[in-house]
């Protein structure tokens, strides 16, 4: 079962698909290049903003599960730290592997890293974290009108940095993944560190 994150981090992700299949939709024809890079870059901008907005809706979840104002002496301490996540969740606003990776951890004690791995494409918790920063990086590159990187998933044939619709979908099961171990790990954490069970 899904965190009540993730099922709005699923229903944000069905609705940016639209951008992917507008960009191969033969109905629109005749586009150029850059047009339906404009639909890529805006879908992978999305997914990035999907992917942030699904680490705030965890973290307030984690919160909103650990909330105990039957013992005084918790709560107390319990609102301060929940003060504190939700100073932070304010400035978060770069969700690449080192920020979401800091975040968990000092807001929630929840450290994914050894989560973070996808394992249907044999990618390692190292692969998993750079391909995120890469991902982050082509937002960084759209927003503030840089050249965007050539990594190995955004190379066309001629050596041109260029996103695909095979990027755009990638990209999409790329973080599909994440969210679920990540929701995996979090349900886990909470479970075995506060005694809950079944809590999504």
């Amino acid at each position: 079962m899904l965190s009540p994150a993730a099922l709005k981090y699923k229903t944000t992700m069905e609705r940016i698909q639209t951008l992917r299949r507008a960009a191969t939709d033969t109905r629109l024809r005749p586009m150029s290049h850059d047009e339906i890079q404009v639909y890529y870059h805006a879908a992978l901008t999305g997914y990035v903003a999907a992917w942030g907005a699904y680490i705030n809706s965890l973290v307030r979840e984690f919160y909103n599960l650990i909330s105990d104002t039957s013992n005084p002496r918790f709560y107390a301490v319990y609102t301060i730290a929940q003060q504190a996540a939700e100073n932070a969740l304010t400035r978060f606003n770069t969700p690449n592997a080192e920020n979401t990776r800091n975040i968990f951890l000092q807001y929630t004690g929840y450290d994914p890293i050894g989560d973070w791995i996808w394992a249907q494409r044999r990618m390692s918790g190292i692969q998993v974290r750079e391909r995120l920063n890469e991902i982050l990086q082509i937002r960084h590159s759209f927003a503030h009108g840089f050249e965007m990187p050539a990594y190995n998933w955004t190379e066309s044939p001629s050596g041109k940095a260029r996103l695909t619709s095979k990027a755009i979908q990638e990209t999409a099961a790329f973080f599909k993944n994440l969210v679920k171990v990540t929701d995996n790990g979090m349900k886990t954490h909470i479970e075995s560190t506060y005694g809950l069970s079944s809590i999504w």
